[in-house]
């Protein structure tokens, strides 16, 4: 005896597998349209960096001035980068940070007394000696992705005027990769 399946189980199957392809060619399509749109997703972050015309620069930490100055002049003479004032014209964002040579930590504790079996409270202050830290990250303007970051610890000194030094120093160390990076000099 010969035996007939139902109609929906040949037919089901084979419906089933149709859609399954038609859905997986729609998302094949959509993320070369998604890559066509952003190309600078499937770029390198050198290229990105490399391409760059425009900056922003950004100062950050609480540190002392001297290498966002340092950094911008010397942006501003090398003339790869056009810096500007608005955020939404630039391409890349270099962000310069310089952190505190010293910090200051004020703690309070509170123990039990072994005498009374109180708890009593009390202060302390400190001043931590922290080696400072010059970083300078640039960004990409759209994605906020680093594209390059770079740290230097200027040495440690006690006087002002050598501190200061250091960090120039430490900062004309930082730009001098950046541009050895963009432009490798000739050997």
């Amino acid at each position: 005896m010969k035996r007939t399946w139902p109609l929906s189980v040949v037919v089901l199957p084979a419906l089933l597998a149709t859609a399954l392809l038609a859905a997986g060619q729609q998302k094949q399509k959509a993320d070369e349209k998604d890559q066509k749109k952003d190309p600078s997703a499937t770029i390198a972050p050198l290229v990105r960096l490399a391409a760059a015309k425009t900056a922003f620069l950004k100062r950050a930490g609480s540190g002392s001035n001297i290498p966002y100055d340092l950094v911008t002049e010397t942006l501003d003479g090398w003339r790869r980068f056009t810096l500007v004032n608005e955020l939404a014209k630039a391409d890349v964002i270099i962000e310069v940070f310089c952190s505190e040579d010293n910090d200051v930590a004020a703690a309070t504790t509170v123990r039990t007394s072994p005498q009374t079996g109180r708890p009593e409270r009390s202060a302390s202050t400190s001043k931590q000696f922290a080696s400072p830290e010059v970083r300078l990250t640039i960004y990409d303007a759209r994605t906020n992705l680093p594209l390059w970051t770079a740290t230097e610890h200027p040495r440690y000194a006690l006087k002002k005027k050598d501190i200061e030094n250091h960090e120039v120093e430490a900062a004309q160390r930082l730009v001098t990769r950046l541009h050895d990076q963009l432009e490798p000099p000739q050997k």
